[in-house]
């Protein structure tokens, strides 16, 4: 699921045609304005990321979506009342067209988006929806940006003029590469965590009705998932030299491993004995209380882990 760099509107400055830093009359100062309303998108898209990759309040994140519907309007407005320049209005108007995707995008595939993520963590396939979904609209919104780019370099080259992108620009996309490089790393590591993980939590949710037959076939479904994931887990590499996240993935899912061939293995031994002692009762919740503290601990490494990746890679605004 590799993604090419995000450039989403959010928030443009509210320039107005008449801004007297401007002549549009002068090619330079034509292309200048719009890709000055351009780059501010991105600059409030990186601030949005930052927001909303991770984050799970919803009634936030949906105030912002309707935020953003708005300020696209406004940028489109400006836009449009831009003159043409020497009777050419080809810049303006695919600026316009890119505008009127990324309204799309956000009034629409953003807003299921958000439905997605709320029900993202029932399932396994519930989760692949939400980040497929989101491929889906940053694709969208990355053929759009494109179709600008293509504009702007024929225009260029009519006007005889070399497209230059100043240092905030080139700033800014190096943080955008980032954000997009990392969640991408982070979220191949949790894909396969989140796989193991339901299986693991299903063997749990099966063990207080203390029927060894349903506990011993969860069991072997834990193993198989992860005999199937775990190979994979250890042949990633680490993250431009972090290590620490997928090192402490691994753990989790040894952990489940360990638990489910020795613990979960020595209950269904236990449950199937035709009758149960106080002392069979002991053991057994002997190894719920250590499985459950040994998860507490491992749990707090990878929550920490995955914090800490993000913090280092992910530059809050």
């Amino acid at each position: 699921m590799q993604r090419s760099l995000l450039c989403l509107i959010l928030c443009p400055f509210a320039l107005q045609a008449q801004d007297p830093d401007f002549n549009l009359k002068n090619p330079g100062d034509y292309n200048n304005f719009i890709m000055k309303e351009m780059t501010a998108t991105v600059q409030k898209n990186f601030e949005y990321i930052s927001f909303s990759v991770h984050s799970e309040e919803y009634d936030e994140l949906e105030i912002k979506r309707k935020g953003v519907v708005g300020e696209i309007v406004k940028a489109k407005d400006h836009i449009r009342q831009m003159p043409p320049l020497e009777g050419d209005t080809r810049l303006r108007d695919e600026s316009v067209i890119v505008l009127d995707e990324y309204q799309n995008a956000f009034e629409l595939d953003y807003q299921k988006i958000i439905g997605l993520k709320r029900k993202s963590k029932d399932s396994f396939e519930a989760m692949e929806a939400y980040f497929e979904a989101q491929d889906r609209a940053e694709d969208k919104v990355n053929k759009a940006t494109k179709q600008l780019r293509k504009a702007q370099h024929v225009y260029a080259e009519k006007h005889n003029m070399n497209v230059v992108n100043n240092k905030s620009d080139d700033e800014l996309e190096l943080k955008m590469n980032k954000v997009v490089a990392v969640n991408n790393y982070w979220r191949s590591l949790f894909l396969d965590y989140f796989k193991i993980s339901k299986a693991y939590d299903q063997m749990w949710d099966v063990l207080p009705n203390q029927k060894a037959n349903a506990i011993e076939r969860e069991r072997l479904q834990v193993m198989k998932v992860i005999n199937q994931v775990l190979p994979g887990l250890r042949s990633k590499p680490d993250f431009k030299g972090d290590q620490e996240f997928r090192d402490q993935t691994i753990n989790m899912v040894e952990y489940f491993q360990s638990v489910a061939e020795r613990d979960f293995k020595r209950i269904v031994e236990i449950l199937n004995q035709k009758n149960l002692n106080q002392k069979d009762v002991e053991e057994i919740n002997g190894i719920i209380n250590k499985c459950n503290a040994d998860h507490e601990r491992l749990s707090y490494n990878w929550n920490i882990a995955s914090q800490d990746l993000l913090r280092k890679n992910v530059d809050k605004p």
